[in-house]
């Protein structure tokens, strides 16, 4: 029971915290997998047209039968995530208590998302009045997006404090920003490609409806024109989220393994 506690809690050692991510890795990708190998053949999924969360869902024209791979992967890696959450506190309190428990709260934002998109598909039906599934899946997903890149820009910011005051103050280093600098640019750059993507799509698909109406001809919605190209939002939907998981497990494993138990210096963010 007290190992138990002691995981929950974050409190990992150095060898324990890589077993974990290997397992959380496994099983979600192994759920996910799964949920992609069941979903039925002549209903075509492609990350160039479908969405991650259509692997989800039980609407007729995506996952009927075996949506509920795609609820339990998600579920998983909400609660998996919240050890990390609290193994990330642990040491960002070294820079800064308030500054690391603001960090958690908005990570643990993305973690109660994630449970959301996994407690509602983006499906089709009534839940209460006029809301559908899909309108609550949608919410949740904003509060994964919102969580988890406001919670990581914010652990950034601290780095780049506690590199500052590391420098201009001489106080006791306990991370290496140079190791975590790489996870960040890798993060950085990949959500910074999908999100220009979309919008140099938006500006472009603008010109196209321009000209189609110029020319008295039918163009098909932004979505649809879209899809099985470079521009396809839910290719670059599916790369972001595969990039957000790569660089937690990376991030996880780049933040020290031991700290101080009584660690005096800190400096305020």
């Amino acid at each position: 029971m007290d190992f138990v506690k002691r995981i929950v809690s974050g409190d990992f050692s150095a060898s324990e915290i890589k077993r974990y991510v290997l397992a959380e890795a496994g099983i979600f990708w192994g759920l996910i997998l799964t949920a992609w190998l069941s979903y039925p053949a002549e209903h075509h999924y492609s990350i160039m047209s479908h969405t991650f969360s259509f692997l989800g869902t039980w609407d007729p024209q995506h996952n009927p039968q075996h949506w509920y791979f795609f609820s339990m992967a998600m579920a998983f890696w909400s609660m998996a995530s919240v050890p990390l959450v609290f193994y990330h506190h642990r040491r960002f309190s070294l820079i800064s208590r308030w500054g690391a428990h603001f960090g958690a709260f908005l990570l643990l934002l993305g973690c109660i998302g994630t449970l959301g998109v996994a407690c509602f598909p983006d499906a089709r039906g009534q839940v209460i009045g006029k809301l559908e599934w899909t309108h609550i899946h949608e919410k949740a997903a904003v509060l994964v997006a919102i969580g988890y890149t406001l919670g990581l820009l914010w652990y950034g910011r601290m780095l780049l404090w506690d590199r500052a005051a590391c420098a201009l103050r001489g106080r006791p280093r306990h991370f290496d920003h140079g190791r975590l600098a790489w996870p960040y640019l890798f993060w950085l750059a990949v959500t910074a490609t999908a999100v220009s993507n979309q919008v140099i799509w938006g500006i472009r698909y603008e010109g196209m409806k321009k000209a189609a109406a110029a020319a008295g001809t039918h163009i098909g919605s932004s979505w649809g024109e879209s899809l099985n190209t470079i521009w396809a939002f839910p290719l670059w939907e599916n790369i972001v989220i595969y990039a957000l998981f790569i660089f937690l497990a990376w991030f996880t494993l780049a933040v020290p393994n031991e700290i101080p138990r009584n660690a005096e210096q800190r400096v305020t963010v």
